[in-house]
């Protein structure tokens, strides 16, 4: 890191941090909507590493700088976790909904034809929103390892 940084290029770095989140987390979505198995939680680990590393890379301070506030092996935990249970709850929940709200217009051999969209697109609302989570984080966890820098929190503002 090249010095401290005022209040507000702490600021502008972090909204140019949340613009790159949420284009990760629309990739994470798309991931998540393609009926391929395990794409999600691979992607989402590849993303998560993209986005910490590029956020760093954003503030300009190193992984290790900001390692302290932060906890990797249960951010990543989280991922697999919570793709893995997103698929299986929005299966369960949604397809026992449709097939509740839709009896009447099953197909011949028993299936709702809407259930896997459904399914998927839900997955993708999940992915989005939890790697839009998990990138906010690191960003908020950058900020404050950045405003402890700053000596009284009150930089002047150059």
């Amino acid at each position: 890191m090249t010095g401290p940084l005022t209040n507000a290029q702490i600021e502008e770095r972090a909204d140019e941090a949340r613009d790159l989140v949420k284009s990760k987390a629309a990739s994470s979505a798309l991931a998540a909507a393609l009926p391929i198995p395990l794409l999600d939680v691979g992607t989402d680990m590849k993303l998560l590493n993209e986005i910490t590393g590029e956020i760093e890379e954003i503030f300009g301070i190193t992984h290790d700088e900001v390692a302290k506030y932060s906890d990797d092996m249960k951010t990543r935990a989280a991922v697999m976790i919570s793709s893995a249970g997103g698929e299986f709850v929005a299966r369960k929940t949604i397809g026992y909904a449709v097939n509740k709200i839709g009896k009447k217009n099953r197909k011949e051999n028993g299936t709702f034809g809407v259930i896997p969209i459904v399914t998927q697109g839900s997955t993708a609302i999940i992915s989005y929103f939890l790697m839009k989570k998990l990138g906010n984080d690191h960003i908020e966890k950058c900020v404050d390892y950045l405003n402890s820098k700053n000596i009284d929190g009150s930089m002047q503002e150059s």
